[in-house]
């Protein structure tokens, strides 16, 4: 829609790609497999990130403290995207 549009897309970010499960060290594809690479091809910008099904933030959410959430994955994501906006702008 956005290269419809004539839009600039910065980057691809794949929401509830995964479940973790730390007990044994493990990735879960829930919705079967990622297709965050078709989306970057498609989109022609990169992937930024894979964000995972995270119960830890479904309950910061429903307690309305969201920005309390503090999660690896998000810290990545950010740099991701602090890249792919410095990028554009240069």
């Amino acid at each position: 829609m956005a290269l419809k549009m004539e839009k600039p897309v910065l980057g691809v970010v794949e929401n509830m790609s995964y479940f973790y499960v730390p007990d044994i060290d493990k990735k879960f594809e829930l919705f079967g497999k990622s297709r965050g690479e078709e989306m970057v091809q498609a989109a022609h910008a990169p992937l930024l990130g894979q964000l995972p099904i995270d119960p830890k933030l479904a309950k910061l959410c429903d307690e309305g403290n969201i920005e309390r959430y503090d999660a690896d994955v998000m810290n990545s994501l950010s740099e991701s995207l602090s890249e792919a906006i410095s990028t554009k702008a240069n």
